[in-house]
């Protein structure tokens, strides 16, 4: 990514997920990439039949829209959401076996070894989304549960409806991402006193400080391209070493 001293912007400490995925002719199939603006490039996850769960396919097409958007100069801002009724609704557990996206089948008798490799690369996807170098907004409606909640987190805003619907089991919801830092409000019990269910309102996401924003899911584009308007006129070089100080 070119800056304005004429350097090329390399990932400081190891190369991301996102840089091996070759945008150029790309068909994109599982994942769209589009431009709102000069400024603002929007990724759009597109299996709105299987409620945008992903599957390699759809983690490949979002890391070329990640890598399009980081070599396009003019882009400032990527707003991430989803085709169809929701956000996303995690793993596809109906992925063929050999594909890594799912959680792995203990009938494939993984060792300790392979499941740490499985997961080391996987998270290793999100963790690319929390480094990217440009700002990134998530544009949630609908449910946004597992792994598509991680995707979520990962990014540096969270713009949703008032009826979304946000949940991880097994593990809590304040496990990735930004979300990962000692002082989030979601490490205090405030999220979780008085509750059976780890599943949140995105209203409520916004009360906790989970979510930046909710607003009713008629004005949920409206109020995302305002916020990314608004961020798109910060200077580059600003953002790219802010978000590598973080």
């Amino acid at each position: 990514m070119p800056t304005g001293f004429g350097w090329e912007f390399k990932t400081q400490y190891q190369k991301c997920y996102w840089e091996s995925a070759d945008y150029r002719d790309r068909e994109y199939q599982d994942t769209l990439y589009d431009k709102v603006s000069d400024r603002i490039a929007r990724i759009t996850f597109n299996r709105p039949d299987k409620r945008n769960a992903f599957n390699d396919r759809q983690f490949e097409d979002l890391a070329a829209g990640f890598h399009q958007a980081n070599d396009d100069p003019e882009v400032r801002v990527v707003i991430i959401r989803g085709a169809g009724i929701c956000f996303g609704a995690g793993h596809d557990l109906s992925s063929p076996e050999k594909e890594e996206s799912p959680p792995v089948h203990p009938s494939i008798n993984p060792t300790l070894v392979d499941y740490y490799g499985f997961e080391r690369r996987r998270c290793a996807k999100f963790e690319d989304i929390t480094d990217f170098p440009k700002i990134t907004i998530a544009q949630v409606h609908g449910r946004c549960i597992g792994a598509s909640q991680i995707v979520a987190s990962c990014c540096d805003l969270i713009i949703t409806a008032e009826d979304a619907q946000f949940g991880i089991r097994g593990f809590g919801s304040q496990h990735h991402g930004i979300t990962d830092w000692p002082l989030w409000p979601l490490w205090s019990n405030k999220a979780y006193a008085g509750r059976v269910l780890p599943e949140m309102s995105g209203k409520e996401a916004a009360e906790l400080g989970f979510a930046n924003k909710a607003v009713p899911v008629e004005k949920l584009e409206e109020e995302t391209l305002k916020w990314a308007e608004t961020l798109s006129q910060l200077p580059l070089e600003a953002v790219v070493v802010t978000k590598e100080w973080i």
